[in-house]
């Protein structure tokens, strides 16, 4: 039975990939090996010279169907054909010339760029030797016929690939054109021919004709492929291609209507009247679609023409072939007449070229001179349709006169594109080319695609031999060119033009500047109402005769970042078109009627532009203010006021606490100065130390802003004693009006309204007097008090003398005057405030209201003007008399007058006065447009502002929130800390000095932010709040964000029902748990966790327990990946504050709601208000409390899962603490349908026997392991030892046999490898103890691994607790699968409402007989580079590659590198993550898309098509790092470690000592290498978080040690180790295995601080390190310099070249040599010494025997351990008294801290193990005299 083949002939791009895409990898397989099959051997078939093989089409399909974004790809399994002058890897390359052949080591650049689009290439084609000539006979391999007719020539040079095109057998092939080649073939067989502009397509890789001239050309069916093609081909490739050129940014895309096109006046057509016809309809054509035809004389052209074969340019042949003519015996191989065309060039000389180069210029001259009177030339692309006996007859002859008309393009640097014109009668093709200047490629494919449509009556779809007419009848849809950024022109003028303050907005979205031009006529230019300190400005659209020419600036603005430019856009303005004065339009700022409408608005047209009216401002008499001014506060305030002082051009000074050393205004300030001290007294209460610092400075002026020493008249007095301007009100101003008695007084005196009050009162008995006078309740309040200290509220006389003595002791303690009044507390009352400023000589305006009604504690939240519900007439009054209370003092300065407003009955009465500027200030600034800080600066200098009422303009509504550090679940109680991100929309004013990094103090005022808003009236202000608000991310400390958020929305606030005291009873839900007991190890963790970073050393984390996380989201309704708690050991106490459900999943514990218990595996409702407590655990390790929707939680790195030793991830990064308030998502209050399953759902067995599966590998038996114990490790029961946790769990059980004595390079232990990327599940012998690595486990290592636990498996290993026992079970890859598939199944196929029959495989039955041999394939590889590379099982879901032999080699690091880009750059389907190791890979996959069959078929095919190179170089960057050598905390982790683990072993007690012992040289000797040598980076995470492993470049400096048997369990961050041959920098504090030298700075950048890094990690592969000295005290300078993003580290952008550094080891040989045979004997009994002592040792490392227990009676009891781990602390001594419930020991278990309680109270008789003994579950602790 024959199968139906697929006719493909004639098949477009857009047909095979269409075919592909619609159809499966093997049936599109199976029609490209049919179509390679159907071509006839190159020996019957002269266009081709050969066909791929079938096995390497295959590999080329495997490599294209896998990739994932085959639907993107433009060439999608396309077949091309490739000209045989063209390198395509592992292919001959002949040049039609059999002595020259040779197998290319590498693609063309050409070729694999078609390969990076999908092509899949098919063959070489034949073509005039070395691409000499335009006829395609002067071949060995045969002559190629034109497609038309056998008897005539298919033209040259690239007579093979023109003739598979037109026959359909490909839609396009690659050919070469230096004078005609790409064209002339094109013509004659009815096909497309585009050349491109010179250099824009890359001829790396491509045996050149002339080098100088040469282009790769394009011969495609039709138009839109030839176009496809070309976008794929131009790329600049400096690299490899001298001649390479960058497409120019603003190509001609489109043929003008009209277009001037040149044609020649003469031609002779050698007695060709046929194709004479052809090109005069041709012209008639392009006169038909409106093109003006112009005759031109093209002698220059056809001058210059002759130049190409006539002049030394054939030199350039000549270089090509000159080694192969030196050899005699070679000359048979040449074409006769191409080497009497080549040998020319012997018949010149060096004075020729420069003769013909000065020829050249001058002819260059006149064409340019040509193409100013016409756009592009139409000639003809050959004047011949020559037969073969024509050219026999006449070989030069005839090929000169077909390169009349195409010889001089490449001269010329012209584009070129041959079509075709049609058939002459007999009905042999011929056609015209259009030629236009460089970079017009796209303009000539538009002409040409008109031209077609003209020509032919029916457009055509297809040329050569097919002529297809379109189906829609018209012509092809050309796209344009793909190279080019999408950008979209924007003009600005204003404050965004450049030097100007909003030009930083388009940095940020990285616009580039374009060009400055003029608007049409039709614009007018205005200054929008002036919210200093910045200038808006709006252009708006008028008639011509009333507008002008406005100057503009274009920016060309990425397409993706214009949303994010947007947002930063103020109303009134938005983004619009405008037109320009050459009637293009453009986006720009357009200005809504409001803005110009307004009455401030200032039109300035008639200055052209923006720089021409800031011109006419400057030449306005600067006012000179001051010269520096002292900043004396902190804060946003501080930030605020130096924004305006920059503006001002003033000099400021900034002062800081210790705590605030990094703040924002400390970086902003010119000065910047510390204050010693670090409590507010010490510091910004300071008034020595602030006028000492001012002085010092020459301040002539210091601002105070608010709070702080703002309205200290001490402070103003100070100052004016010192000569200093104090920019505020007169001391002695501030000093009345702050005592509110005083201020009643000027108030009453004033006639405004005052609250029935008292005077100063002495006594309590006097308080009860005046307090029956005004009538219950009132308010007594300190009339020094502010800030809302010093005042409460008194509702009945019971409670007076309490209150009144309180509020003296607070007058006297906070403001040193014990003066206190009384006065009626308005019931339903409203905080309004006026805005007042005065010049201090009786003028005064008031600036408009605020309402700050909203107030917590008597501290405001939200503030707002106008103020709402304000009858007008009251306002008006309000404003009178605080203008004639301020005039009436002469009031200095800006300030407010308060009052108190009856909502009842529309009085108001005065409060007090602030003398400062307020908090909520912006506001007033929003809606009048006044900077009030300017205002202060110009009254402070003696200029104040105009005071002219008639000129200030009030517009819409504005609203401020605060935004605090503080927890409002918890009652709102501080809440200091790092911010880890903070998000702020730019849609709003946010007065802030917080960004990420900055530590939230606890010294000082809880503010973050001021959020501002501004909108036309109130609502669109709520509205504009609410959207700010709802994209405001702070992460790291917790804020009343949420409780903002509540007020704003609420109805209260939308209907302005607010009142001073509303707040107090607001009923705020917070939708988050508050934690009350955490449970020893409490962390939130999402699913899947962290993924695609493992190669950089950042674990995955998420739940260690996946299938019961799973289960608990599944339960709920919730997203499988939606974060979960997960507890360890104990579970947590949580309160939550809103209603929910939940489900519990995991071990099995006791677990109550109300104290009533729940059952877990089921859907628990929550109400609010309600507590859940959890116990121990009774079975497993870990369980898991999912809430609806999970929590709402920052992610990190992709994820929300918690990473401890990292610090991010999660809450805050951390275990949960008692007080941490959780947020939930919105979604945590949906139903969810009652669910229950079974109890123990998990079968987590209650004995703690596990059985677990694995898979063989990646390493084994005989290279490392001996048969015996690779039986021994699988038959044997391993115990969970107690320093197990998320970073790896330990076993314990019989010692390993070793294969071999030690880790030769890789170090001394036998178990030592070169380090490569650990799978998940790995089970490590990290020296003879066993590891499991888990999903916070370090990713790189050197530590051998015989086994895996496959996936399905993984959660038993999350469930292991110490003393629990494991079996390990080997199974097959494939068994491995079913079992996940078994547990997907299980968990994702329930109905929620039942039971459901568990996962329950028995996985004994699935044991195989025998350990698999863990070697998958290996690839033999012919090259001396890298003999084979091996594959590797690493579990069910990895597979590790291994370089070659066991051994450092860099050119595996290259090969690494190299396989790593290329399948990143494919998209490869099915891998998830390639993991680069030291000489390996580990790729993880995905094994639902790709099986390991064909992953390895698949990575071996991407192996085949990598180069294998020597001298190769790679991008690098060199690192100089400071190092403190032997510092006191890298020698307390080696002191910790003796200690706690080992108290001696050969690298103990000095880690440097025992390194030069190893390597017989001297310690100093270490210290002397460290500095002086380079070190390459190899891999990352070694020891996590991109923690490189880097070897010394200069192999003297490879120093051999052991690392450290068992691991640290701490090393300080930053610390330097040597281990085996490699160099690791700690990232965090970790554990760790290398012998520790010193320390650096950090390399891991948590909050991504630096301006220097673009990703938290600092080093990638190939990078270099080099150390420096410094002294500890400057290092730890430079650490706390680098947390904080200010650390300049010493970054060279550099190169590796390998080829200079191996000719650098070859000069050497002799010293490395030396080097090595040296280190090698000193090691080798060291080896047998460190092997006797570690026995010893470690037999008697870990046990004690504990105390007898038989000696006490019935009246003591013993206290015995619930856990296996060992004592970290006693917290009781012998004789102490306890109560119950006391905790007196803590064990160390996990990671964990576990604390051992009393259950009675008692007398302590005697604690029996000592500190650091391994205790086990029921030994005894401490015995307890029992108390009667």
């Amino acid at each position: 039975m024959t199968k139906d083949k697929i006719d493909t002939l004639g098949w477009t791009i857009d047909e095979w990939i269409d075919f592909h895409l619609n159809s499966t990898p093997e049936k599109s397989l199976e029609v490209l090996l049919d179509l390679i099959g159907s071509q006839s051997k190159p020996d019957k078939d002269p266009a081709w010279i050969s066909l791929v093989s079938e096995a390497d089409l295959e590999k080329q399909w495997l490599i294209q169907s896998t990739r994932s974004n085959k639907e993107n790809l433009s060439l999608f399994g396309v077949p091309i054909a490739v000209k045989d002058n063209i390198d395509v890897k592992s292919m001959m390359t002949t040049a039609a010339c059999p002595a020259f052949a040779y197998e290319a080591e590498k693609d063309a650049t050409v070729i694999s760029l078609l390969k990076d689009a999908g092509c899949i290439i098919i063959g070489k084609t034949n073509l005039d030797q070395f691409a000499t000539g335009l006829v395609g006979v002067r071949s060995p391999y045969g002559k190629t016929p034109c497609v038309f007719n056998d008897n005539y020539v298919s033209g040259g040079s690239s007579a093979g690939s023109a003739s598979l095109v037109a026959r359909g057998h490909v839609p396009i092939a690659l050919g070469t054109d230096t004078a005609g080649s790409g064209r002339v073939p094109a013509a004659l067989n009815n096909i497309i021919g585009l050349k491109p502009t010179r250099g824009v397509v890359s001829c790396a890789g491509v045996v050149p004709a002339c080098k100088s001239l040469d282009c790769v050309s394009i011969f495609a069916l039709n138009l839109k492929d030839a176009e496809k093609c070309l976008n794929v081909l131009i790329r600049q490739d400096f690299e490899n291609y001298e001649y390479s050129r960058k497409y120019t940014s603003t190509p001609f895309l489109k043929s003008p209507k009209g277009i001037k096109i040149g044609i020649p006046e003469d031609i002779n057509w050698y007695n060709d009247n046929y194709n004479s016809k052809l090109f005069s309809n041709a012209t008639e054509a392009l006169e038909s679609i409106n093109c003006t035809m112009k005759k031109l004389n093209f002698k220059p052209f056809l001058e210059l023409g002759q130049c190409l074969y006539q002049g030394p340019w054939v030199a350039e042949r000549y270089l090509v072939i000159e080694k192969l003519l030196s050899n005699s015996s070679n000359i048979d191989s040449f074409d006769d007449t191409v080497l009497s065309v080549i040998k020319k060039a012997e018949d010149f000389s060096a004075a020729d070229f420069f003769k013909y180069d000065y020829l050249r210029k001058s002819l260059l001259v006149k064409i340019k001179k040509i193409f100013e009177d016409v756009d592009i030339l139409c000639v003809p692309s050959c004047l011949l349709n020559p037969t073969f006996n024509e050219v026999k007859a006449e070989p030069i002859l005839i090929n000169s006169i077909q390169g009349t008309w195409t010889n001089f393009v490449n001269l010329a640097d012209l584009a070129a594109l041959a079509v075709p014109a049609g058939f002459r009668p007999d009905n042999l093709p011929n056609g015209i080319t259009l030629i236009g200047k460089k970079f017009t490629d796209y303009m000539l494919l538009d002409l040409a695609n008109k031209y077609l449509s003209g020509i032919n009556k029916v457009p055509i779809s297809k040329f050569g031999r097919f002529n297809t007419p379109l189906a829609n009848g018209v012509g092809e849809t050309l796209t344009g060119p793909l190279v080019f950024d999408d950008t979209i022109t924007v003009a600005v003028v204003g404050a965004h033009s450049k030097g100007q303050q909003l030009h930083w907005q388009l940095e940020k979205v990285n616009a580039k500047f374009d060009r400055t031009c003029r608007t049409s006529k039709c614009y007018k230019l205005y200054v929008l109402q002036n919210k200093m300190p910045i200038l808006k400005l709006g252009l708006r659209r008028v008639e011509e005769n009333i507008g002008n020419n406005i100057i503009v600036e274009l920016y060309k603005i990425p397409n993706a970042n214009l949303s994010s430019f947007m947002e930063m856009i103020p109303h009134p303005l938005g983004i619009g078109s405008i037109e320009l004065e050459d009637g293009n339009w453009v986006k720009s700022f357009i200005c809504e009627e409001i803005g110009y409408n307004n009455e401030s608005s200032l039109n300035i047209t008639s200055y052209g532009g923006f720089n021409d009216y800031l011109k006419s401002i400057k030449h306005v008499p600067k006012i000179h203010l001051f010269n520096t001014i002292l900043v004396a506060n902190r804060g946003e305030i501080a930030v605020r006021i130096i924004k305006t002082l920059k503006r001002l051009n003033i000099k400021s000074v900034a002062i800081f606490s210790a705590s605030d050393k990094y703040a924002q205004h400390v970086s902003d300030a010119d000065i910047s100065v510390s204050l010693l001290g670090s409590s507010s007294s010490d510091t910004y209460l300071n008034i020595e130390q602030i006028i000492k610092i001012a002085k010092a400075h020459n301040a002539d002026g210091i601002i105070p802003g608010y709070g702080f020493l703002s309205e200290n008249s001490s402070f103003a007095q100070r100052c004016e004693k010192e000569n200093i301007v104090f920019i505020g009100p007169h001391s002695e101003t501030i000093r009345t009006l702050g005592l509110k008695h005083c201020a009643r007084t000027i108030a009453e005196n004033a006639n405004v309204p005052l609250i029935p009050g008292s005077p100063l009162l002495k006594t309590e008995l006097e308080a009860k007097k005046f307090a029956k006078c005004i009538g219950y309740p009132i308010m007594i309040k300190s009339t020094a008090g502010g800030g809302g200290i010093g005042l409460q509220k008194v509702d009945s006389e019971d409670q007076i003398e309490s209150v009144f003595k309180t509020i003296k002791h607070q007058a006297t303690s906070y403001f040193g005057d014990a003066g206190v009044f009384l006065e009626k507390y308005i019931e339903n009352s409203r905080h309004i405030e006026i805005q007042i400023v005065g010049d201090g000589n009786g003028n005064v305006m008031a600036l408009g209201e605020r309402d700050c009604s909203l107030q917590r504690r008597n501290q405001k939240i939200i503030e707002e003007t106008p103020a709402p519900r304000l009858p007008p007439k009251t306002r008006e009054h309000m404003i009178e008399v605080s203008e004639r209370l301020a005039a009436s003092i002469k009031y200095k300065s800006v300030g407010t007058i308060e009052y108190i407003y009856n909502d009842d009955t529309g009085d108001f009465y005065f409060l007090e006065v602030n003398t400062r500027l307020q908090v909520e200030h912006p506001i007033t600034e929003e809606v009048t447009g006044i900077d009030l800080i300017e205002w202060m600066v110009k009254i402070a200098a003696g200029k104040p502002p105009n005071f002219d009422k008639s000129k200030i303009y009030f517009n819409g509504a504005a609203i401020e929130v605060r935004l605090y550090a503080e927890n409002p679940a918890n009652n709102f109680t501080p809440s200091p800390g790092l911010i880890s991100d903070v998000v702020f929309p730019t849609s709003a004013r946010v007065d802030t000095w917080i960004k990420k990094g900055t530590i939230i103090s606890a010294d000082f005022d809880p503010t973050l932010a001021k959020i501002i808003v501004h909108g036309i009236d109130r609502n669109d202000a709520i509205a504009k709040m609410n959207h700010t608000l709802s994209n405001i991310k702070i992460s790291g400390i917790t804020t009343n964000l949420e409780y903002l958020r509540s007020i704003i929305s609420s109805s209260m606030f939308k209907c302005e029902n607010m009142t001073t005291n509303v707040l107090n009873s607001y009923n705020f839900t917070s939708n988050s748990i508050v934690v009350i007991k955490p449970g020893p190890h409490t962390t939130i963790q999402d699913f899947p966790g962290r993924i695609k970073y493992w190669r950089i050393g950042v674990p995955r984390s998420g739940p260690m327990d996946s299938y019961s996380f799973r289960l608990a989201n599944i339960l709920l309704g919730n997203e499988a990946a939606a974060s979960v708690l997960e507890a360890t050991l104990t579970g947590p106490t949580l309160k939550f504050l809103t209603s929910t459900t939940i489900a519990i999943t995991g071990g099995i514990a006791s677990c109550f709601v109300n104290k009533k218990k729940v059952k877990q595996y089921a859907s628990i409702p929550i109400c609010v208000g309600d507590y859940l407590e959890i116990g121990k655990l009774a079975t497993g390790c870990r369980l898991y409390i999912a809430i609806k929707g999970g929590f709402d939680v920052p992610y990190y790195l992709g994820s929300q899962s918690t990473f401890t030793l990292g610090e991010f991830g999660g809450y805050n990064g951390r275990i949960l603490k008692v007080g941490d308030a959780l947020p939930l998502t919105d979604s945590s209050q949906e139903a969810v349908e009652s669910t229950l399953l079974k109890e123990n759902f998990m079968n987590i067995p209650e004995n703690g026997k596990w059985d677990i599966c694995v898979t063989c590998g990646p390493y084994g038996s005989p290279d490392y392991f001996t048969e015996e114990s690779i039986a021994e490790f699988l038959n044997s029961v391993w115990t969970v030892h107690y320093n197990s946790n998320r970073f790896g769990v330990k076993l314990v059980g019989p010692k390993p046999k070793w294969s071999r004595s030690n880790g030769g390079e890789a170090g001394l232990h036998p178990s030592n490898i070169h380090d490569y990327v650990y799978p998940i599940g790995a089970i490590n012998f990290t020296g003879d103890e066993p590891v499991i690595i888990t999903c916070d486990g370090p990713s790189l290592g050197g530590f051998v691994c015989p086994a895996v636990v496959v996936e399905a498996e993984l959660w038993k290993v999350g469930q292991l607790k110490p003393g629990d026992t494991v079996n390990f079970i080997p199974v097959s890859y494939y068994k491995a699968r079913t079992l996940m598939k078994v547990l997907n199944n299980n968990l994702y196929s329930f109905d929620r409402h039942d039971y459901v029959k568990r996962y329950q495989t028995n996985v004994k039955e699935l044991e195989l007989p025998t350990f698999e041999n863990p070697i998958l394939s290996v690839l033999q590889i012919n090259s001396n580079i890298i003999p084979f590379i091996t594959y590797r099982q690493a579990g069910d879901r990895y597979i590790l590659i291994e370089y070659g032999e066991n051994k450092l080699d860099l050119n595996y690091n290259y090969r690494i590198y190299c396989l790593i880009n290329k399948t990143l750059q494919y998209k490869v389907s099915g891998i998830i993550e390639m993991s680069q190791g030291i000489r390996s890979i580990l790729v993880e996959f995905d094994c639902e898309l790709i099986s390991q069959d064909k992953i390895v078929a698949m990575l071996k095919a991407y192996e085949l098509e990598i180069p294998f190179e020597n001298n190769w170089t790679v991008p690098s960057r060199k690192f100089r790092l400071p190092l403190a050598f032997e510092d006191s905390k890298t020698l307390n982790c080696v002191k910790r470690y003796q200690e706690t683990i080992r108290s001696s072993a050969s690298w103990l007690p000095n880690n440097v000592d025992f390194i030069a012992r190893v390597n017989k040289i001297t310690s100093c000797d270490v210290k002397d290498m460290m500095y002086s040598t380079s070190f390459m980076v190899l891999g990352l995470g070694d020891v996590y978080l991109g923690s490189p492993c880097a070897i010394a470049l200069d192999p003297r400096h490879r120093l051999l040690g052991s690392k450290y048997n068992p691991a640290r369990t701490f090393t300080e961050r930053g610390a330097v180790g040597l281990g085996g041959m490699y160099m690791c920098i700690y990232a965090a504090n970790s554990p760790g295995g290398y012998q520790l030298t010193g320390r650096t700075i950090p390399i891991w950048d948590t909050s991504l601080l630096s301006k220097q890094l673009k990703k938290h990690w600092m080093l990638s592969p190939f990078d270099q390190i080099e150390f420096f000295h410094v002294s500890e005290e400057l290092l730890d300078y430079y650490v706390e310099n680098f947390d904080n993003g200010h650390y300049e580290i010493d970054i060279e952008e550099t190169s590796f070249s390998h080829e200079t550094y191996c000719h650098w080891l070859n000069v050497n040989e002799n010293s490395i040599n030396d080097h090595a045979a040296k280190q090698q004997k000193a090691i080798s009994g060291l080896i047998s010494e460190m092997t006797a002592t570690e026995t010893e040792e470690l037999k008697n490392a870990d046990y004690k025997k504990l105390a007898n227990t038989s000696n006490y009676n019935e009246t003591t009891e013993i206290l015995c351990s619930e856990y296996c781990g060992r004592l970290w602390k006693v917290l009781v001594n012998t004789g102490d008294y306890v109560e119950k419930g006391d905790t007196v020991v803590i064990i160390e278990s996990m990671k964990t801290e576990l604390t051992i309680v009393t259950q009675t109270s008692g007398k302590i008789l005697e604690i029996m193990p000592n500190v650091g003994n391994l205790i086990n579950p029921g030994d005894p602790i401490v015995a307890i005299e029992l108390t009667h």
